[in-house]
């Protein structure tokens, strides 16, 4: 069911999660660009972790709740794929190309509540 007002989109479920899971990926590119200096890198990386974790569950919490209430796209399953795979393995290729390929998944999000919900 697509929503028709900004009272409708605020008030779905579906929504409100994935808007979580745009807002903590932002939180943790942040962090990420913040441990770009050596020095501080170790110090930081558990929150880098932490938050990218947290990202995943309000991510798997949005598919739940878009399964029960909706069903779930073909879409919405490979950006959690992509966020569970190209993301990790991105780490061990350079930093920029890191914060690039989770930019890219910030895109996939944004799509991914435009397409869902809206």
């Amino acid at each position: 069911m697509q929503s028709t007002s900004l009272g409708d989109i605020f008030s779905h479920p579906s929504f409100l999660t994935i808007l979580a899971t745009i807002l903590i990926v932002i939180v943790n590119i942040m962090v990420g660009v913040s441990m770009l200096p050596r020095d501080v890198r170790q110090k930081r990386y558990k929150l880098h972790r932490i938050v990218y974790r947290a990202a995943l569950i309000s991510l798997a919490v949005f598919l739940v709740v878009t399964h029960r209430l909706l069903g779930n796209s073909l879409f919405n399953y490979l950006v959690m794929a992509y966020f569970l795979t190209v993301v990790p393995l991105s780490r061990k290729w350079n930093v920029t190309a890191h914060a690039i390929v989770s930019s890219v998944g910030l895109v996939l999000l944004v799509g991914v509540a435009a397409f869902s919900i809206l």
